[in-house]
């Protein structure tokens, strides 16, 4: 890719991202746990096999827009993984995570302090796991229910 395309690039995820921060805040989006799909920031993430890579640009990203956007919010991103019938270990590295990851792109996320969706113990189970991206401080496993699912559903969480 030349320099003035990469630079192109660089300009247009940067827009989405700081849009959609801004967007979410102004509007009660956080509230209503407005995402933002990875592929949406960038179309070269659309193929599955883009999506760790992905979640690594796009954090490393939101959280260089959120230092100045958001200071005091939360930002993560999820991904959702698959779930069978058999116990699946966190996964403990990116290639694990690929394997893991469901249809669904990974999205970033903005929460309040104290109101992230894991802070809910009675209807949330937390497993830690490997950290996977250069900029995030914790990673791990979400299993939960939900009122529209029947099925017990898991998610990674990535903190930034």
């Amino acid at each position: 890719m030349s320099k003035d395309r990469a630079e192109q690039t660089a300009k247009a995820r940067r827009s989405v991202v700081e849009n959609w921060m801004r967007m979410v805040l102004a509007t009660g989006g956080i509230e209503r746990f407005d995402d933002l799909h990875i592929d949406q920031i960038d179309p070269a993430w659309q193929d599955r096999e883009s999506w760790v890579e992905g979640c690594s640009n796009a954090l490393t990203l939101a959280r260089e827009l959120k230092e100045t956007i958001a200071p005091e919010k939360t930002l993560v991103i999820m991904c959702g993984l698959t779930r069978d019938d058999r116990e699946v270990a966190p996964p403990r590295s990116p290639t694990e995570l690929a394997v893991q990851m469901d249809w669904t792109p990974p999205s970033i996320y903005l929460f309040d302090s104290d109101n992230e969706p894991w802070v809910d113990s009675g209807r949330v189970k937390v497993t830690l796991t490997a950290s996977m991206f250069p900029a995030c401080s914790e990673c791990f496993v979400m299993d939960f229910n939900t009122e529209e699912h029947d099925e017990p559903r898991r998610t990674f969480v990535a903190v930034s």
